[in-house]
């Protein structure tokens, strides 16, 4: 059986904002990842998908499939590190494999640990 936690979410522009200009940036060819350490303990997520991308349908699919992902992944090393991220959708999420998608925000969230590690020495 799966067990699924609930995503603590970025409430308002004050809170994305702050993650654009002072977060660590990480880009792949399905999203731009922004991340942020913050001091409160949690692990909270934004997402944002423009009008370019597709309807609201397709808007609201590239959604649910990251929010899927950011359940599913097992953030080894950061369950104890409070950081905010956010992930502005590129045009390429839509058509893109789900197993594509599970890679690169592995492959992100790898990046952002070993960068905490090396702050940290």
């Amino acid at each position: 059986m799966k067990v699924s936690r609930k995503l603590q979410k970025l409430r308002n522009s004050q809170q994305f904002r702050k993650v654009y200009e002072q977060g660590q940036k990480f880009h792949t060819p399905f999203f731009s990842a922004f991340i942020l350490k913050n001091d409160i303990g949690e692990q909270r997520f934004g997402i944002t998908v423009t009008r370019k991308i597709g309807c609201a349908v397709i808007r609201n699919r590239c959604k649910r499939r990251l929010r899927e992902i950011m359940k599913a992944c097992q953030l080894e090393g950061l369950n104890s590190v409070g950081f905010d991220l956010v992930i502005n959708v590129k045009s390429g999420l839509a058509e893109a494999d789900y197993r594509q998608l599970q890679e690169a925000f592995s492959r992100v969230m790898e990046r952002f640990r070993d960068s905490l590690v090396k702050q940290s020495s």
